[in-house]
């Protein structure tokens, strides 16, 4: 059953493909041409330095770890940030009659996980430990406390001992290696108590001290907060009082609203503006350049199209090209781009309900790839060098003689309603222009062309769900299919000829909020 339904479905789309090429040149097809001789300079990779997780104790187990290292090992992330090293669960902090314990075990379990599966950890220096808070407040399912420290000097010496341990266990040129980053958007009340500005900025003081107290190395950062605030306020609190900043991080969201959802209860809308999300990132650029300390790097340690756990526009295939539309309009500003999150095992508002319940992840929590995650996968396709190239939709690359493309179309949806009841529904493509594919500077021989797609029914697990009525749990034939659905074979797949002249020509069907990965390789003698 499995073999059969893929084999339609790369059956039918080599149709396609060849009857939009019959017709292409009815239509006034999106040209895009490239030189291979004609270098920009090297691919940027600020969308593979990170990607995010859920808390820290979700990484001790076997499910997230095998999805960790699928993700890892498909798209090539690497670093990994999580909420929560200090919880309730990892037990790394306990007062007996006032005194102060250390248990680091649990902690260290985590960041061998982490190394084991490919990744560097991102440390989020969060949440407080319950017997060092100052209040009771705590934040998601698992309970983190947003508190600050009520004893500072404790404070203090608990992450230099945090930072000890981990050189002790780790070594001191691996822990240079990684990154701290303090706390997680304290400008929102709900992860910093009352939001106090200056309450975290004497955390920032007294947590990087304490850091680079062990090892002067050790990279530090923040404000970490929501919707690119509070920048230019941190960096002159830093300098005002020469503390140390390594990298500035910062949150941003593809929707309209408030900032923070745990529950995923409310409903958000999709910001109908293309440069969503960029703004935000060039605004903190201009801000980080204006600054007393301009061309730090930046470094957006969440993004998405929503910050809410359960928001379908997660599923839908239209993530795909979001996703690229924010990284190309980013790549010049930004450092890191770290999307939020790479698995739906994950549980701010409680374990993961359905197969697909909006959860943020690019995998579902049966293992499913969603459509967003073909886009990071693509990305880790192409070749080191990028091509000069003035379509706005694609990025072009050169390794060796081999070309490598990527090319997109992103259509903002005319949505007239929220996310919750839009995305729920089937919202078939609309067929476009072709793409007119132009290469000249071919090495002339013989090539391999592979043409892949993501986009509505193709590498779309969520359309299909969705066509099964949402069942509340997939039996294992129809994880199986899904799974089938998903395995990104390719839609064309032959050998053709670069004669004398070096040109290649080639017309590509195109449809609303497609992702085309285009390889051509060159076949050895």
């Amino acid at each position: 059953m499995q073999s059969l339904t893929g084999k339609l479905t790369v059956a039918a789309m080599a149709a396609i493909f060849s009857l939009t090429t019959v017709q292409a040149s009815a239509k006034d097809a999106r040209t895009i041409a490239a030189d291979m001789n004609a270098i920009a300079g090297p691919m940027s990779k600020a969308w593979q330095d990170c990607v995010g997780s859920g808390h820290a104790g979700l990484l001790l187990r076997k499910e997230n770890q095998d999805q960790m290292r699928l993700v890892h090992d498909e798209t090539g992330f690497k670093y990994i940030r999580f909420h929560g090293i200090f919880t309730d669960y990892t037990d790394a902090y306990r007062e007996i009659d006032g005194r102060p314990y250390y248990n680091f075990d649990r902690v260290n379990q985590v960041y061998r996980e982490v190394l084991k599966a490919g990744f560097k950890p991102m440390i989020e220096v969060s949440f407080m430990p319950k017997d060092l808070a100052s209040t009771d407040q705590t934040i998601f399912y698992w309970q983190g406390n947003v508190s600050p420290p009520k004893d500072w000097a404790k404070w203090s010496g608990f992450i230099t001992a945090f930072v000890q341990n981990l050189e002790a266990n780790f070594g001191r040129e691996e822990v240079e290696s990684w990154r701290f980053e303090i706390w997680n958007e304290p400008n929102l009340d709900g992860f910093w108590v009352d939001a106090d500005q200056q309450g975290y900025f004497r955390l920032y003081e007294s947590t990087v001290k304490a850091i680079r107290g062990v090892n002067p190395a050790l990279k530090v950062g923040g404000p970490a907060t929501a919707g690119a605030g509070w920048v230019p306020e941190f960096i002159a609190y830093a300098e005002a009082n020469d503390l140390p900043v390594d990298f500035i991080a910062t949150h941003s969201y593809g929707v309209a609203g408030g900032f923070l959802d745990e529950k995923g209860q409310g409903d958000n809308k999709l910001v109908p503006d293309r440069d969503a999300v960029i703004g935000d990132i060039r605004k903190v650029r201009g801000e980080i350049e204006a600054s007393p300390r301009p061309g730090l790097p930046l470094y957006i340690t969440e993004w998405s199209t929503s910050y809410n756990p359960r928001d379908p526009i997660h599923d839908a295939y239209l993530s795909a090209p979001f996703i690229l539309n924010k990284l190309k309009g980013t790549e010049k500003d930004a450092q890191s781009m770290s999307y939020w999150v790479y698995s739906d095992l994950f549980e701010e508002p409680g374990p993961p309900p359905t197969p697909f319940h909006g959860g943020f992840g690019l995998v579902n929590r049966e293992g499913i790839r969603k459509s967003a995650f073909f886009a990071y996968k693509y990305l880790n396709a192409l070749g080191s060098q990028e091509l000069r190239n003035s379509d706005a939709e694609s990025w072009l690359t050169r390794e060796g003689d081999n070309f490598v493309g990527l090319i997109w179309n992103y259509t903002i949806p005319d949505q007239n309603e929220s996310n919750r009841p839009y995305f729920t529904k089937i919202h078939p493509a609309a067929q476009l222009a072709p793409i007119e594919l132009n290469l000249s500077s071919l090495e002339p021989g013989s090539y391999r062309l592979r043409v892949y797609r993501t986009g509505y029914k193709a590498n779309d697990p969520y359309t299909r769900y969705m066509e099964w009525g949402r069942p509340e749990k997939l039996t294992p034939e129809q994880i199986a299919v899904l799974q089938d659905l998903t395995r990104d074979a390719p839609e064309l797949d032959r050998n053709v000829r670069v004669g004398a002249d070096g040109s290649l020509r080639r017309d590509i069907p195109l449809r609303t909020n497609d992702v085309l990965l285009v390889r051509i390789e060159k076949i050895a003698r």
